[in-house]
């Protein structure tokens, strides 16, 4: 590969992960799962298989959760022309309750856990998207409650 492929395929992959974080936190859930191959793997806690189950996951997230992704220390190491990994740092700010619905700020408790996404990206068709996320807390607030699993993300 010539290292601007290279370049290119790490930004990109740079770039889902960023778009992650933005959709999730801003409820742009048909531009999230864009994000993903047809059966991509999501685990944050409990695991998704395919784009079906990571739709339902999504339509099960609680109205009244406001995150906010925090992403940090990006690496991705490009393993051929379609297939790269990679590793994102993650501070999770999250408030649940009903101040989550209105337009202002909701009550800031400090980050509810800290850790990274280990992910596996893959082109098809010309477009990189995520083939799997997996996220390793190195710290949790709430241990119970860290993880974006499909009641908490």
């Amino acid at each position: 590969m010539q290292l601007a492929d290279i370049e290119h395929a790490r930004r990109a992959c740079t770039e889902l992960s960023e778009d992650y974080a933005r959709c999730l936190d801003f409820r742009d859930y048909d531009a999230f799962l864009t994000l993903f191959a047809d059966d991509a793997v999501l685990d944050g806690g409990v695991r998704h298989e395919g784009l079906p189950a990571i739709r339902e996951a999504l339509r099960r997230r609680r109205d009244e959760v406001r995150t906010r992704h925090v992403l940090s220390n990006a690496f991705v190491d490009v393993l051929g022309p379609d297939d790269a990994r990679g590793i994102v740092y993650l501070t999770l700010y999250r408030h649940v309750g009903p101040e989550s619905l209105a337009r202002g700020p909701a009550p800031l408790g400090g980050p509810v856990a800290v850790g990274h996404y280990e992910d596996r990206f893959r082109r098809d068709d010309g477009v990189w998207r995520f083939a799997s996320r997996r996220l390793q807390l190195a710290f949790a607030a709430e241990p119970a409650h860290a993880g974006p699993d499909a009641e908490s993300w």
